[in-house]
């Protein structure tokens, strides 16, 4: 199939969502209606994060944006992650090596675009912590200008640990300093030295640089033009199987839409998930044999299954073409030894595989490989031996329990689709697989029963290890036939918010009308969970009618308010286009709680589909409920307090129901309704513009749309001017003020407008109007319509003429044609012509002087390589105006873009760049700039530093040029460095790796200087910070430097104290060395007391035996708030927080310390103390924020550590956690990390090639005993 021009959204996951012991897919029910973002808008992003189900598109996506960026002549690359472990060289998809190479050496910005995360923790629980790291060692220094995204499934996104390791090793500092200022171009002396300094600002985003992205699901729209562009020739046909066989949730997912849209252009009908899927597999592999006669669509169909087997067994997702060279891919011809060359080739050509890729191919969507998996185990089970030996593989003995394989895993769902007795064994112990994909709608009835049964048992066991389930994979059993077990089960767990939570969703999807009435009392009840209730309400509505769905919502509005807004969704979503439901909508408003402005419960969205809803038939009552609903909203809408009393009368509380109003004057308006000229539908119209004003509100789709149909209807127009005409003129009279102009409702934009044709209308009102303030108002809207047209002559005649028999409004008209000058105007176009005069002299004066100075310098171009009368270490004002020259138009991010030299030759010519290289070249050896030390200003930037830098970024171009440099010249030129902004000059590390002790010696001076002298509370941003963010390699050199000040001085400031670790970590400094230093610094009185607690978490990091015992101590002094806030300054300074990573070494890792560290800090960052983000929008991370994600990051180093130590602890702490939500979480992370360490090592391919010859040999076996006993 072609692409399909779909226009993709993602949604930020905010921060508060993101939470250890919650997974994402929870949310998404709840989190739906938040801000999309296109790809052009994650450009300008760099650390991005994207989660996506399977079949989503998430690899199309990437490979689209990067192929796009190159189209763009942008360094763009596509990488899959666990390619990373065989050979950065070979990774690329999209760029390639050469190309990364050349990004490297340069200054430019890329893009790179790293497909599945959880591909690769499918292989090794670490392997994708090792492939970043791979990553980020390769682009090293020039991190800083690339731009970063990462896809994975929800659930392989570990959101704060991952998040923590993401920043770890690919830091960007958000930090960036610009330069504003420039030469003066005044004629002066060729003697004359340059002063000019530039200005520096420096800014910085606090927030986390990694951002967290849904891939949002197709919705109906894009389905349609999915399914339109893909060959369906009835879309609606299409649309109304895919609700009626409830495919929809399928269809959200292109490559699940993809089959779906096959099956449909074949059959005009569908089936069942897995024979679309088998079908799919068929189809494709049919190709081949078209192609190719002499092979079977049953020996495609098992080759395809064995090498699908060996991809998930070996862990490697390539496969090599014949006559590859690749070392990594699998080899086909080791798994079918008996294909030739051109078999194997049509088969890994045909459309289960992707486009080949460097001679490798790997299978296009996981779903297909693990269904083609499962088979190839299935068609193996029946003999005896098979089934012991392959059940040994799915069913692992760890830690004195039997978990499930975590690399077979997801092959499951579909295995149980074709064998018994596994299919048993699974739904008893984990029955949360057969929600996890697969078709689980064709499993037997008895099989569904069971797994709902053990489903709900797990749910609500309290010592269940069962996470949360996703919600849209119940649809995946539900079915009417479930219906007679769903009632005993809402029976026996009736009390149960979570049961009920999950048995709600099931009656729906699984459309069970008996159960729903089961259900009527929670939807009621205000003492339930409001999520319960939803999926109560959802039931009623879709099940048992529309008197029984109205019923129920009079009961919801007869008990305790206020009626939860998300409630209140739900039943408007269903609500039919009936009066009773405007009714009881306008009953639930004000008992449904203030809007939250920052969760989006789509209220606002269904109420505004209710109105769509609403038919517009001559039978249908639908006009006059439309005028009954917005009269029912302005009552509302008019509420006090307002805006702006005399202003905007419009309800603070109430504003947000404006464009649902709007929506129902629009349809009245289409239908051309006399109901549409009431005074209500007036009201509304004309309270808008100043609404606008005030507050921000959504209106702009209706308020467009209004805008082209009201003027197209005079009469409505008309009332609507002559409607807000009478609104302004009470506002004046109140002020004590007439009305006679039009101009106070002009400015506005209303809805009414006034063209060409309306001229006669507007003139006739100046005679018509009753009012005599009405005419005068009539008389300057018809003036304003003659001005804006041109002011034909007949019209001024037509004016004229209707005035002619009052003199007054006569008068009036001839002030308007023949208006008095008025005088401030005419000083203002005296002020302007002089203005536009001094300009032009001035461009021609500014033009002459620049060729005047081009001429001279062309003439004299000596006078810029050895400036007359000057000294050689100053600067001449004719070098600055060509170093302004050669970086104009540029947004100075680096003082060494000076250097382009070549920019001066198409107006200077070359003696004249020659001369400027050369000069350039000179002075930086000749001036010496100050450092901060010796008290330069960080924010005032000499002219003569930037042109300094920029003769030795000419210079030392050529890195051999290092070599030549004397000590004094090293010392120098570091000093330069110093005062490059956004991080070092690109020779700045060649430099120190040739000359360390020169270049040591200035950095040293610089380093004890900052130590010295930042203040607690101050940001630091000079020579630490850069050394940390980009200059990694030299930190081994320094860290002594670091580590011997602080041994001897006190550091005052938090910033540089942080920077000063990262460096003496990073830098080799022993840990036992640094806990020597921590310890003395902790019982030195002199300390700051707001720097103990980093030098607590700095001793725990590097000794945690030693600093433990001690820290008990000191997290029970002081009071509670004194215990808390040294707890939350501990906790961040060893895990680091959303704007600061910490580079750690890491000694108290162990499962003993972690689980000692974690319920330590438990007792004083405690989770009644927590903040709750969720619904609050954008906001600052405080310390607390940090400090308590940073103590369930503790945990998450617990639950990752592969040992049975480690597994014990986590259990333990599920047994004894002060939370008890915490404890079912823990309990699944234990069961995770022994299903990850269950798996033994990846397999070789040559152990799968002889293991299935030896399990194929069994069933041949198996066969022929079977034939013989059936002959005898």
């Amino acid at each position: 199939m072609p692409p399909v021009p779909l226009t993709r959204h993602f949604t930020p996951i905010p921060d508060s969502f993101q939470k250890e012991d919650h997974p994402l897919g929870e949310f998404w029910l709840g989190y739906s209606h938040g801000e999309k973002k296109t790809w052009d808008e994650l450009f300008s992003e760099y650390r991005v994060v994207i989660l996506a189900e399977a079949g989503a598109g998430k690899t199309y996506e990437l490979k689209w944006a990067a192929r796009l960026l190159a189209a763009r002549d942008k360094a763009a690359f596509f990488i899959r992650v666990e390619d990373l472990m065989d050979g950065f060289e070979a990774a690329f998809e999209v760029g390639t090596a050469e190309a990364f190479a050349t990004w490297l050496e340069g200054a430019d910005e890329a893009w790179f675009f790293l497909d599945s995360v959880d591909e690769i923790r499918l292989t090794e629980a670490r392997a994708f912590e090792l492939a970043l790291r791979c990553f980020a060692s390769r682009i090293g220094q020039a991190g800083q200008r690339a731009h970063i995204y990462i896809s994975s499934r929800p659930y392989a996104w570990r959101p704060q640990r991952d998040r923590s390791f993401v920043e770890e090793v690919l830091p960007f500092d958000s930090q960036v300093t610009s330069l504003n200022g420039g030469a003066s171009t005044d004629d002066t002396a060729d003697t004359q030295v340059s002063h000019n300094s530039f200005s520096a600002i420096t800014t910085e985003n606090r927030l986390s640089s990694l951002r967290l992205y849904q891939l949002t699901p197709l919705g109906k729209d894009d389905v349609r033009m999915f399914a339109e562009h893909s060959g369906v020739a009835d879309s609606n046909a299409f649309m109304n199987e895919l609700e009626r066989g409830d495919l929809f949730s399928l269809a959200q997912l292109p490559f699940d839409l993809r089959d779906l849209i096959s099956t449909w252009n074949d059959e005009q009908a569908f089936s069942n998930r897995l024979t679309i899927l088998q079908d799919s597999v068929r189809r494709q592999l049919s190709q081949a044999v078209q192609e190719f006669p002499g092979l079977t669509l049953p020996r495609l169909e098992e080759a395809a299954q064995l090498l699908a087997i060996s991809v998930v067994l070996t862990g490697v997702s390539s496969i090599g073409l014949p006559g590859s060279s690749s070392a990594v891919a699998i080899e086909p011809s080791n798994l079918l030894g008996d294909w030739s060359s051109t078999e194997l080739t049509a088969l890994l050509t045909s459309g289960i595989f992707g486009e080949p890729v460097y001679g490798e191919v790997r299978f296009r969507h996981r779903e297909i490989r693990e269904l083609l998996a499962a088979h190839w185990i299935s068609n193996r089970l029946g003999s005896e031996a098979n089934r012991l030996q392959m059940e040994s593989w799915i069913f692992r003995w760890q830690y004195g329990r039997i978990v499930l394989s975590s690399r077979l895993r997801p092959l499951l769902p579909w295995l149980i689709l074709f064998d018994a007795p596994i299919r048993d064994r699974v739904i008893a112990e984990y029955p949360d697989v057969v929600l996890e994909g697969g078709d689980a709608a064709a499993l037997p009835l008895s099989a569904r029963e069971e797994t709902l049964s053990h489903l709900l048992a797990q749910i609500t066991d309290a010592t269940s290890s069962l996470k949360g389930l996703d919600s849209g994979a119940i649809v995946r059993i539900a079915r009417p036939d479930l219906e007679q077990l769903t009632l005993s089960l809402i029976d026996r767990h009736f009390d149960s918010d979570d049961a009920i939570f999950f048995l709600g969703r099931l009656v729906w999807q699984g459309k069970m009308g008996q159960c729903a009435e089961r259900l009527f009392a929670i939807g009621s009840d205000p003492a339930r969970d409001v999520y319960t209730r939803i999926v109560s309400v959802r039931a009623i509505a879709s099940l048992s009618g529309v008197d029984r769905f109205y019923e129920l919502w009079r009961a919801v509005l007869a008990g305790e308010p206020p009626i939860p807004r998300a409630l209140f969704t739900e039943m408007v979503e269903h609500a039919p286009p009936l009066a009773e439901s405007v009714d009881l909508i306008l009953q639930t408003l004000p008992r449904s709680g203030k809007q939250n402005r920052y969760r989006g419960t789509g209220l606002t969205n269904n109420l505004t589909g209710l109105v769509q809803r609403l038919p517009l038939s001559e039978q249908s009552n639908a006009v006059e409920l439309l005028h009954v609903f917005a009269e029912g909203l302005l009552v509302y809408l008019k509420h006090e307090p307002h805006f702006e009393r005399g202003e905007c009368a419009v309800s603070k509380e109430y504003h947000w129901l404006m464009p649902i109003a709007l929506q129902c004057v629009e349809r009245l308006v289409r239908a051309r309704s006399p109901q549409a000229l009431s005074t209500t539908s007036l009201t509304i119209l004309s309270a808008v513009p100043a609404l606008l004003l005030w507050q921000d509100v959504d209106v702009q789709v209706p308020k467009s749309k209004l805008a082209e149909l009201i003027p197209e209807w005079h009469e409505l127009n008309d009332a609507l001017f002559w409607w807000t005409v009478a609104e302004c003129r009470c506002q004046r009279e109140r002020a004590g003020q007439d009305l006679r102009d039009d101009w106070p409702m002009t400015w506005p934009e209303h809805f009414w407008a006034f063209d060409e044709a309306s001229f006669a209308r507007t003139l006739a009102w100046v005679k018509e109007r009753p009012l005599v303030d009405d005419r005068y108002v009539a008389l300057a809207r018809a003036h304003r319509t003659y001005t804006e047209n041109g002011k034909p002559e007949h019209w001024r005649d037509q004016l004229l003429g209707i005035t002619s028999r009052d003199v007054e409004i006569q008068a009036t008209l001839q002030v308007m044609l023949n208006p008095s000058p008025d005088p401030a105007a005419l000083r203002y176009q005296a002020q302007n012509r002089k203005f536009q005069r001094q300009h032009a002299r001035r461009q021609q004066t500014e033009k002459k002087e620049r060729d005047t100075f081009v001429a001279h310098l062309r003439a004299n171009p000596e006078i810029i390589r050895h400036p007359p009368g000057l000294k050689a270490d100053q600067l001449s004002h004719n070098q600055a105006n060509l170093l302004a020259h050669v970086r104009e138009g540029q947004g100075l991010s680096k003082r060494s873009e000076g250097s382009n030299w070549t920019a001066l030759i198409p107006e200077f010519g070359d003696e004249v760049a020659e001369a400027y290289r050369d000069a350039a070249t000179a002075f930086w050896r000749a001036y010496q700039p100050q450092t901060r030390s010796e008290g330069a200003e960080p924010n005032s930037i000499p002219y003569a530093v930037v042109f300094g830098l920029a003769g030795l970024d000419i210079e030392l171009e050529n890195s051999r040029a290092i070599v030549c440099l004397s000590e004094a010249e090293v010392e120098s030129a570091m000093r330069y460095a110093l005062w490059e902004i956004n991080g070092f000059p690109r020779w700045f590390e060649a430099l120190f790796q040739q000359w360390p002790a020169a270049a040591s010696k200035v950095l040293r001076k610089e380093i004890e200087w900052e130590l010295s002298t930042e203040l607690s509370g101050q940001s630091s941003y000079y020579v630490l910070h850069d050394l940390v963010y980009h200059a990694p390699d030299l930190h081994d050199h320094l860290a002594p430097v670091v580590y011997q000040w602080l041994s001897e001085h006190q550091v005052l400031n938090q910033e540089c104290l942080g920077y000063s670790r990262a460096i003496m970590t990073a830098g080799g400094i022993h840990a036992s060395d640094i806990a020597i230093l921590a310890t003395k610094k902790v019982e030195d009185s002199t300390t700051p007391s707001e720097l103990l607690p980093i030098w607590h978490a700095i001793r725990t990091d590097a000794d945690p035996a030693l600093s433990l015992p001690k820290l008990e101590i000191v997290f029970r002094r002081g009071s509670a708030y004194e215990r808390a806030e040294f707890g939350e300054r501990f906790s961040v300074a060893l895990l680091g927080g959303r704007r600061d990573t910490v580079k750690a070494i890491g000694k108290f890792k162990t499962p003993t310390y972690l689980k000692q560290l974690y319920l330590l800090i438990h007792s004083v960052v405690r989770v009644a103390d927590d903040l709750d983000r969720a619904n609050t929008g954008v906001y600052s991370p405080t310390l607390r924020d940090d400090a308590q994600d940073a103590r369930e990051r503790l945990f998450g180093l617990l639950s990752e550590i592969p040992r049975q130590i480690a597994y014990q602890a986590v259990l333990e702490l599920a047994e004894t956690h002060p939370v008890p939500r915490f404890r079912a979480y823990m309990r699944s992370c234990a069961l995770q990390r022994a299903m990850e360490e269950a798996d033994p090592s990846p397999w070789r391919i040559e152990q799968v090639a002889l293991i299935a010859a030896d399990l194929d040999r069994h069933c041949t076996v198996e066969r022929h005993s079977e034939d013989h006993h059936a002959k005898h």
